[in-house]
């Protein structure tokens, strides 16, 4: 399991955590999902899993087109939570 974990994969679960920690005790649901859809996109994206093939030899999977076009649209959706949270910071008058 631990050649599974590389660096975007890392990533992806500290930005899920961060996410988790945001929502759970700030109670920041935009911001929460911001962290959230990023770090699951990286997770989809870049997580690989073995298997024990015929000869009884390890392999590594392929990753699905599917979990791959999930991932990027998770990213893109933090890209555009972003920049939702950017125009609403923006239109909150300063106190």
């Amino acid at each position: 399991m631990m050649k599974n974990l590389n660096l975007p994969v890392m990533i992806g679960i500290l930005f899920s955590v961060i996410g988790l920690v945001t929502l759970f005790l700030m109670g920041q649901a935009l911001t929460a999902a911001i962290w959230l859809s990023f770090g699951n996109g990286l997770l989809l994206s870049n997580l690989r899993f073995t298997r024990i093939n015929e000869m009884g030899l390890t392999e590594i999977q392929p990753v699905p087109k599917a979990r791959v076009y999930a991932g990027i649209f998770l990213i893109l959706l933090a890209g555009i939570l972003l920049v939702l949270q950017i125009l609403q910071d923006f239109q909150q008058p300063v106190r």
